[in-house]
């Protein structure tokens, strides 16, 4: 009888780790999150400002902050409305942050649904919401909704975050360590 109850057992916690196993591979599913475009995290400045014909970004202005931060600012060929910002924290040339600000509050189910195709499901409802309390304070006013991708092996520091505000959304391609000067 123990035998009995040890198969069953075995049986249970097989049946467990497959579950796990295929829940876990719609999370995967997707392109990883390197960086934005042909810009991948990590990337020198004069890497990325090469690349940016490759990421159909044009008209880019290189400012510094008074925090050291190196930014280069342009919009997208296809759509001139749609600015984005590469940083490179702290002095640090290595690129660790892309926002992709798009104008007019676009739809954040269109946006959502953009990113889903290429970085499959964002993270459940609940922790988002769990991030969106812990994040939105530092947000600026009017932001009302956030989805996330990414934190899976191997790059467990690399995130997706779509932010909607009142009149805009922002689209942010990120690397917390990198960020973070790790």
């Amino acid at each position: 009888q123990l035998e009995m109850k040890m198969k069953l057992a075995v049986r249970s916690l097989s049946a467990m780790t497959l579950t796990l196993l295929l829940g876990s591979q719609s999370l995967l599913a997707g392109e990883a999150v390197d960086g934005y475009r042909a810009a991948q995290f990590g990337m020198s400045s004069e890497e990325v400002r090469n690349a940016l014909d490759a990421s159909n970004v044009v008209k880019t202005n290189r400012e510094e902050t008074s925090d050291g931060d190196l930014i280069l600012d342009g919009h997208l060929k296809e759509d001139e409305e749609t600015g984005v910002r590469f940083v490179f924290p702290g002095g640090r040339n290595e690129l660790a942050l892309v926002v992709e600000f798009r104008p007019e509050n676009p739809s954040f189910e269109a946006a959502q649904a953009e990113l889903q195709d290429r970085f499959g499901q964002p993270w459940p409802e609940e922790m988002t919401e769990e991030w969106f309390e812990r994040l939105k304070e530092g947000m600026p006013e009017g932001v009302s909704e956030l989805a996330i991708w990414g934190g899976n092996a191997p790059h467990r520091s690399r995130f997706v975050r779509l932010w909607d505000f009142e009149d805009y959304l922002t689209i942010e391609y990120l690397d917390t360590e990198l960020l973070n000067g790790r």
